[in-house]
């Protein structure tokens, strides 16, 4: 879960995401157009339309790199989680927007770059950066952010 403070407008926000989004033994269902995989690189790159789904989360974009690491029992774990063009992040009826997202699993934190555009409800918030850390809850918006809380009727 995700909370975002703003200040001196005592707003607050949440986004239910599972800081063991990648780590569960969960059904990760993967639509693309192209699937490239690069074994001795560790990669595999969804591009066009991609459209990823894990448990109630919704990602969309252009392309989608994960990045992936080999155990000592041979079993393949996740290091990153790279999209990038007409980023959308899908949690309930939350709507999170960017020009790219990537999301470490090593340290639990998601950093969404480029026209951050965040929908929950009535209220909205943009700005051009949005660091998230899914171990703490906290989430940092910078660049010029406007905030619009209430429907105003």
């Amino acid at each position: 879960m995700f909370f975002l403070l703003v200040t001196g407008l005592n707003a607050e926000t949440n986004f239910q995401i599972d800081s063991k989004l990648f780590n569960d033994k969960n059904t990760i269902e993967a639509n693309s157009d192209k699937l490239k995989i690069e074994s001795k690189k560790g990669t595999a790159t969804f591009s066009g339309n991609v459209e990823v789904k894990l448990k109630g989360l919704v990602l969309k974009a252009q392309e989608i790199i994960i990045n992936y690491y080999t155990n000592e029992t041979s079993k393949q774990d996740i290091k990153e989680v790279l999209a990038v063009k007409d980023v959308i992040l899908l949690t309930g009826k939350d709507i999170l927007k960017a020009d790219k997202a990537r999301y470490k699993l090593d340290d639990g934190t998601i950093a969404l770059t480029g026209n951050i555009s965040i929908t929950q409800g009535e209220a909205s918030f943009s700005g051009k950066s949005l660091i998230i850390n899914l171990n703490t809850g906290e989430g940092t918006i910078s660049g010029r952010v406007t905030a619009i809380l209430g429907s105003g009727s």
